[in-house]
């Protein structure tokens, strides 16, 4: 046990600090927005949350595909995978190509919608979508084989590309959300071509045996995990595209801001969840209670420093952007982040927590619970929509406690759950 732990630690060390790295080159993105104005670092900030919803027909994928990597161990089950890998992203290919020709037909809406006056930020998106529905599918290998290492490095990797891209483009050739927008596509592909180069050894598989592709078998695992865990992405991403359509464009900016911190907190505290995952597959019943409680008390401790660290940055920003001359014009703008950024990061709090019990549901293959977290999310998603067509719009305040009292539900909907569904 004392060994089992020790290497749970290690492996966790490792993906918090690799996800640490790359999420930390990731947000300094954030830091070439004093290149862009208010209006397009907005546009930027929601075309990621839109990325992030448009992961959701994948985020089942890489689930799938790290717990059947980590059960596949004859010749025959690593022939199938190798070729269900081939079959699936042919399927993902043919859907992005169709649902990229309906965005395209729909050019002027999304436009208005996301107060978009120039185009090319939503083609480069559109872009995006094939390397982000692969992405999943390829970590999910690494991860199913528990090659950690190269899943952090995959991490580091496409932060490392984003980041270097953004400040090329937008830094030095003043591209604005165009520079920032490609930049992301630039950092996806290096990711891809590492994790997918790295994990060669399980999608080359059927090149020497003849594998098979059981649709109905994968279809009945990918689709609760899909909805499982496409709720939680609605939970994490929605509420910025409905704040780019409520607020004013200068406003986004200072909102889309804030709430990167909020969700880097649950996407910093995620590598817990992303180590617990193959091993409560494979764990002993008796085992999973201890690797489950281990994830939560990580998470906690983690999610806890991170609030507080961020409340007390809120609480000096002001103080502090007076002091810098660098910052000198921007008070304004830096005293709405700080007034906001408290509540963001408490309120994604209950969200990093509930995504473990969600992670830990759908590996035990508990799928009975994942309508209520469906239910949860699109309650959500109409009470957002309901702001969105108020006769008097919210304030940025309102936007972010419906967030925060949605992510307690789903929190608590989701430790029930557990509870009752344990094995």
């Amino acid at each position: 046990m004392s060994e089992s732990r020790e290497t749970f630690f290690r492996q966790g060390s490792w993906m918090l600090t690799a996800t640490f790295l790359g999420g930390v080159l990731m947000f300094a993105v954030h830091f070439f927005g004093g290149w862009m104005n208010s209006g397009e670092y907005g546009l930027f900030v929601t075309l990621l949350q839109v990325l992030n919803l448009m992961m959701i027909p994948a985020l089942g994928l890489q689930t799938v595909f790290a717990q059947r990597t980590a059960a596949a161990s004859s010749d025959d089950e690593q022939s199938n995978l190798a070729a269900s890998i081939r079959k699936i992203f042919l399927i993902c290919f043919i859907g992005w190509l169709t649902a990229g020709g309906v965005a395209l037909l729909l050019e002027s809406p999304i436009l208005k919608a996301l107060k978009a006056g120039d185009p090319l930020p939503i083609y480069l998106t559109i872009l995006i979508g094939l390397p982000q529905l692969c992405l999943p599918m390829l970590l999910g290998i690494l991860q199913g084989r528990q090659m950690f290492g190269w899943l952090g490095w995959a991490a580091v990797a496409n932060g490392a590309g984003r980041f270097l891209a953004v400040g090329l483009l937008v830094a030095v050739f003043s591209w604005q959300a165009v520079g920032a927008v490609a930049g992301v596509l630039i950092g996806l592909t290096v990711s891809c071509l590492l994790a997918g180069w790295h994990g060669r050894q399980v999608w080359a598989k059927s090149l020497a045996l003849s594998g098979q592709f059981h649709a109905n078998e994968w279809l009945r695992r990918i689709v609760p995990l899909t909805l499982g865990l496409g709720a939680s992405q609605v939970m994490l991403s929605a509420d910025m595209i409905a704040a780019r359509n409520i607020l004013s464009a200068a406003d986004s900016g200072p909102y889309g801001a804030a709430g990167m911190f909020g969700r880097g907190l649950v996407i910093f505290t995620a590598p817990l969840a992303a180590v617990m995952f193959p091993k409560m597959v494979n764990a002993l019943d008796d085992s999973k209670t201890t690797v489950l409680g281990q994830a939560i008390k990580g998470t906690i401790l983690l999610g806890l420093l991170c609030c507080v660290g961020c409340s007390l940055a809120a609480w000096l920003l002001p103080d502090l952007s007076e002091k810098i001359e660098s910052l000198a014009g921007k008070q304004k703008v830096i005293s709405e982040i700080g007034a906001l950024l408290p509540f963001f990061v408490w309120g994604m709090l209950p969200l990093a927590l509930a995504n473990v019990y969600v992670v830990a549901l759908l590996a035990r293959e508990q799928y009975r619970g994942v309508p209520m977290l469906v239910a949860v999310a699109v309650v959500y998603a109409v009470a957002l929509l309901w702001l969105a067509i108020k006769p008097e719009p919210p304030n940025q305040q309102t936007i972010v406690l419906t967030l925060s009292g949605f992510n307690l539900i789903y929190l608590g909907v989701a430790n029930r759950l557990d509870k009752r569904l344990a094995i």
